[in-house]
């Protein structure tokens, strides 16, 4: 196969997405019990977690317009050794290196997952689009279950500090992957797709709705469940499960496991969801049967009883994997020759949506609880379910009244 075929360079972003993802999600995971081995407080926890992506929130519109204008590859190999140097950082004790360990890992990640996503939007075609989107998406749940699962066996194996000095050294073999092999995507002039043979009917994007519906989508599926979730899941499961728990495991371990089956689920889930939609050419029927899963998901969780629970966090990532596969692959849709900005503002709502996650989560836990949160969530998502459903409707029309 060549280095420069569209096969290769998606499998390299991908193994490159995939463990620099590694720091950030172990930390989502042994954070919120191990505050004492960070050197920082149970209250700093929303913030920890957060802070990531409140930096990009203001940086991420203006950092998609530059990716436009630049090589990829100048974006992408400095921004994943920068990743690397903020895993390092989390082994370091105390407030401050965590904090701006956070905030370094939110800049490399701008260029990792805006950059990847803009070069797989360089490689695709009105017939591909969903399935390589998909796969791209699969590797970043391979990384988040990777990092889910590595992260509370070798923190309760070796300790906080040494887990992820780990972490950082297998960070370091992707930066060398790019930097030797990865090829430039962006194309010397505006790529020009043939339009005629693609099964889902891409228009004109004479309206703005859709792109305003996938940035939506994005925002609320980043808060509920990368945010909301991914900050309560060890508490969740501690509430839940128990520990000393039946199953004999330390509660950072069998977080992490149902956290990596979590992320299988979504990895799965995503390039399947991407491959159906190129096939049936219905991206806003997967989206509300999805939303309609992610309902039932919430009320699962909320409902107290531990097999419940965590069947729910289950059918949550089925539901996280479909919604995150489609918002993107309907940016590709109707965004154009401006896909790098449009994926900027898909990436602002959804870190707004996820930083505010684990701050309202944590604050709202004492009045709330764990029930209420999740039941507050399921509520929301049906909610908006009919809207979204009009929305798809409405573009099922057009597309039948302005046959490609």
């Amino acid at each position: 196969m060549s280095l420069h075929s569209p096969e290769t360079i998606l499998n390299l972003l991908g193994i490159g997405l995939a463990l620099s993802l590694l720091g950030d999600t172990a930390l989502y995971v042994v954070l919120p019990t191990h505050t004492a081995q960070a050197g920082i407080l149970l209250a700093d926890v929303g913030l920890m977690l957060s802070a990531n992506r409140a930096i990009r929130i203001f940086l991420n519109s203006p950092y998609g317009m530059l990716i436009e204008r630049l090589p990829r590859r100048r974006v992408l190999v400095p921004s994943l050794a920068l990743g690397v140097a903020s895993t390092l950082l989390y082994a370091v004790p105390g407030f401050w290196p965590l904090l701006v360990g956070r905030l370094v890992w939110g800049l490399a990640w701008m260029g990792i997952w805006l950059g990847g996503s803009t070069a797989v939007l360089d490689l695709a075609s009105n017939t591909n689009r969903g399935r390589l989107v998909g796969r791209f998406q699969m590797w970043g749940f391979i990384g988040l279950g990777a990092g889910a699962l590595l992260g509370g066996l070798l923190v309760d194996l070796f300790g906080y500090q040494t887990a992820f000095l780990l972490m950082a050294a297998a960070g370091l073999i992707p930066v060398v992957l790019w930097a030797l092999f990865l090829p430039e995507t962006r194309p010397a002039t505006l790529p020009h797709h043939d339009m005629t043979a693609a099964p889902v009917a891409t228009l004109p994007p004479t309206s703005r709705l859709p792109l305003v519906a996938a940035v939506f989508i994005m925002g609320l599926n980043w808060l509920i469940f990368l945010g909301v979730i991914g900050a309560l899941l060890p508490l969740l499961l501690q509430a839940r499960v128990g520990e000393p728990n039946a199953l004999l495991l330390p509660l950072a371990t069998l977080t992490g496991i149902v956290s990596a089956i979590s992320q299988a689920l979504s990895l799965v889930a995503a390039p399947a969801s991407g491959w159906l939609s190129d096939r049936s050419g219905s991206r806003w029927g997967l989206i509300v049967a999805a939303l309609a899963l992610g309902v039932v998901a919430l009320l699962l969780a909320a409902l107290g009883s531990a097999p419940l629970a965590i069947s729910g966090i289950f059918l949550g990532a089925i539901t996280t994997g479909v919604l995150q596969t489609q918002a993107v692959t309907l940016a590709g849709d109707y965004a154009g020759r401006r896909s790098g900005r449009m994926m900027g503002v898909l990436n602002t709502v959804g870190d707004l949506g996820s930083a505010a996650g684990p701050v309202l989560g944590i604050s709202l836990l004492p009045a709330l609880g764990l029930g209420g949160i999740l039941g507050a969530a399921a509520l929301a998502l049906l909610l908006v379910l009919p809207g979204i459903a009009w929305v798809g409707w409405r573009e099922r029309s057009r597309a039948a009244a302005h046959p490609l």
